[in-house]
């Protein structure tokens, strides 16, 4: 077994030398200008821009902007590969509903009230970085970090039986993750699927209209920015990072549950 993990670590050292030796000499193209400053000043000039409809994003949160739609198809590929991560725990902590639940203790009463305080802060705090997204600093991943703190402080508190309270089960997490990370490629490939339904040109990711394709997401709801599809993105990618943040917190936390009993 060690010489097989020699094996495997040598080959991924090598490719990684191999890989960073390619582009230094330019073998997948040449590189980038060393000077992005003009790049920042153009998305600073048109993330909220009316004046220009082809190139705006009508986001007033350039990192927002940046991530659902000047290089949307980067975060997309991350999202997947946080759904990766969550599948292999969950791959790994099979079974942990058969635990039993007996000795779970929890923290005092004063513990308990004052997190059941904050608890509803926790949610709210998620939930507004993920919906006001585009609108201030916050966005989908950062609101479901701070949403999936929730079920730790919960575990935490009043310990493991609240698991079992609240019937809470691998499928139903990975089914909602999964639900929305369909939704979410579904999200992508709407501009294409209505450009060959309408005759028109469209891309795949396509928020806002561009020269040659008049398709569009949603700019404004009443007299507030929507940012089109980088609202909707924000509030799938919170749905999808809580509920898989959620599961790997209840999977390590009975797996370690275990570790302790058996020791």
């Amino acid at each position: 077994m060690r010489g097989k993990d020699l094996i495997i670590a040598f080959s991924l050292a090598s490719f990684t030398v191999a890989l960073g030796l390619i582009l230094y000499l330019e073998g997948l193209g040449p590189l980038p200008t060393g000077d992005l400053r003009f790049l920042a000043a153009s998305i600073l000039k048109n993330t909220f821009n009316p004046w220009e409809a082809n190139l705006t994003t009508y986001s007033l949160n350039a990192v927002s902007a940046v991530i659902w739609d000047y290089r949307a198809l980067d975060t997309i590929l991350e999202t997947a590969v946080l759904f990766a991560a969550v599948t292999g725990v969950t791959a790994l902590f099979r079974g942990f509903f058969n635990v039993p639940s007996t000795n779970l203790q929890s923290f005092s009463v004063v513990v308990r009230a004052s997190t059941r305080v904050v608890l509803p802060l926790i949610v709210l705090v998620g939930t507004s970085l993920a919906v006001h997204g585009h609108l201030s600093p916050g966005g989908g991943f950062q609101g479901g970090a701070v949403l999936a703190v929730a079920p730790a402080l919960l575990i935490t508190v009043f310990s493991l039986r609240i698991v079992y309270d609240l019937k809470l089960k691998t499928e139903f997490l990975l089914g909602i993750r999964f639900s929305a990370l369909l939704l979410i490629i579904l999200l992508t490939l709407t501009p294409p699927i209505l450009a060959s339904i309408s005759g028109v040109k469209g891309y795949v990711l396509q928020n806002m209209r561009k020269a040659d394709s008049p398709l569009s997401m949603p700019a404004w709801f009443l007299n507030t920015p929507l940012a089109g599809s980088i609202f909707f993105f924000n509030i799938l990618e919170m749905v999808a990072v809580v509920a898989g943040l959620t599961l790997c917190i209840l999977l390590i936390t009975v797996e370690w549950g275990k570790i302790k009993r058996i020791s």
